[in-house]
């Protein structure tokens, strides 16, 4: 009877933990059940808590996000669902910024299964699978590999994005559901349509702006679906359109147009139609092309701030590393690998401790693509001197680890050093009475190269059981730490 109680799912509200330990050895489900199960008994438990933020008169996508979260994560385990969920109640019930995009937003997630069919996930599911998923080097690699595409997991970013998304719909784009959504790589296309208003005082590179404006638009609908598909042709590429005032927003972030702050509807009441008006919140009338830009600065993937993590010892790292300064004419951080020697030996330090343990958050994957963004400036802009005696330097030294245990299928502390052994013997022989033999440092470094090249073939590969996600199978190559230290083998002896 207990049997075929819980055959027809009425044990829902009870987590996979409770069922094992009241069945125990006398009904052994098969993973996949013990899968469906945990799922079941996570949208019940999180359909309440939805109901209890409705009727505190707030709004929530708790269950909404878990289903998508369920149906898309990597590790189809009933224990990632249960550690999922069980750490998104206790930081749900601490109103924790971790998941405040989802504690506070109807549609954190990708609703309604715009994505699913591609295997994507949206900022709500993505909480869900960082918050389910272990300590390891492909799973660190792999969340900081999607978080780039996602627009943001901060509140007060996405609150700041959705409202612009309303004030520039039908102006430069049709519809927002691609910001509202959370769509994967929306920050690419946002950045393109700057780029190309920029480009207006320059005939030749303006039509380059516009053919690359164009193709990216026709590579997103392709690959990404819904949110693309929307007739933002019709706006975008129209310059006058940039120039035009923004909407006013009226404050409910869903669409309606009521009085703000006793300014006028922006209905004309005769016609029914909606009038453009000025939000009145800068010194002069705000345009689509300022909306755009806020909207470029908040959904850019790897924000210039530290991000404030659950790590005390690697904030106050960060906290003394200091605000890193930025080249006002190149845009670019200007940082040293000597300045990033404490964050670096923390940020290792824990991610050595909590191997194997599902005790990531949100916040430690923005840590590990904030330094791992610094660590790629800092190996770029190294001098020639620096390059010659990197095999020697322990902050160096923890630049690699740090490249293992964030862009790797797995760390060995045995392995890694024997491999720093023979990296430092080998730049050794490159030091006699005649000086510094070049080639002999570059032979040291494509020691380096190989590695770190198996390493991210490692962590691509986990996209590739979706070939809609080969995109992000490529960004493992490009824009970051190990793209910097593969270019160190070649071409370097320039600097």
């Amino acid at each position: 009877m207990e049997q075929e109680r819980l055959n027809e799912g009425t044990v829902a509200n009870g987590s996979q933990a409770d069922v094992l330990s009241e069945y125990g050895e006398e009904f052994e489900m098969g993973e996949e059940l013990r899968f469906e199960k945990a799922r079941e008994a996570g949208e019940a438990r999180l359909d309440k808590l939805d109901d209890e933020y409705r009727k505190s008169g707030r709004c929530s996508s708790f269950s909404q996000t878990f289903s998508g979260f369920a149906r898309l994560c990597k590790e189809k385990s009933a224990e990632c669902l249960d550690v999922a969920l069980e750490r998104m109640v206790e930081l749900a019930e601490d109103d924790d910024p971790e998941v405040a995009s989802i504690a506070r937003t109807r549609r954190a997630g990708i609703s309604g299964g715009r994505y699913y069919s591609k295997g994507e996930m949206g900022t709500g599911e993505y909480v869900y699978e960082t918050l389910g998923s272990k300590c390891t080097p492909s799973n660190v690699g792999r969340l900081e590999t999607m978080s780039k595409t996602m627009p943001s997991s901060d509140f007060q970013r996405f609150e700041n994005m959705r409202m612009d998304a309303y004030r520039i719909q039908h102006i430069v784009i049709d519809g927002r559901s691609f910001i509202h959504d959370c769509a994967p790589e929306a920050y690419r296309l946002i950045d393109a349509m700057v780029d190309y208003y920029d480009a207006k005082d320059d005939p030749e590179e303006l039509e380059k702006k516009r053919k690359e404006l164009e193709s990216l638009f026709g590579e997103l609908r392709a690959m990404h679906g819904s949110g693309y598909k929307d007739h933002h042709e019709e706006y975008m590429f129209d310059l006058e359109n940039y120039d035009k005032p923004a909407r006013a927003y009226d404050g409910d972030g869903v669409g309606g147009f009521g009085v703000r702050d006793g300014r006028d509807r922006s209905v004309n009441p005769e016609t029914g139609e909606v009038e453009l008006v000025y939000d009145g919140d800068t010194d002069g009338e705000v345009k689509a092309i300022d909306i755009l830009r806020r909207l470029k600065k908040n959904m850019e993937p790897v924000p210039l701030t530290a991000p404030t993590t659950k790590i005390p010892e690697l904030n106050e790292a960060f906290e003394k590393l200091g605000a890193v300064p930025v080249d006002e004419r190149t845009g670019e951080m200007r940082v040293s690998l000597e300045e990033l020697k404490d964050v670096l030996t923390v940020m290792n330090g824990h991610l050595m401790e909590n191997q194997g343990q599902r005790t990531l958050f949100p916040s430690t994957i923005a840590a590990v693509a904030y330094i791992d963004k610094l660590a790629s400036v800092a190996a770029r802009n190294m001098s020639k001197k620096d390059w010659e005696e990197a095999a020697f330097d322990p902050t160096f030294k923890e630049v690699l680890r740090f490249a293992q245990l964030t862009m790797s299928g797995g760390y060995s502390e045995t392995d890694f050093e024997k491999f720093h052994t023979e990296f430092k013997r080998q730049a050794g022989e490159a030091f006699g009475e005649d000086g510094v033999d070049d080639e002999q440092i570059a032979e040291a470094y494509r020691t380096v190269c190989k590695r770190v090249t198996e390493n991210a073939a490692a962590v691509a590969r986990e996209f590739s059981d979706n070939p809609r996600l080969q995109y992000l199978a490529n960004a493992v190559w490009s824009g970051n730490l190990t793209h910097e230290l593969i270019g160190l083998a070649d071409g370097v002896q320039s600097k």
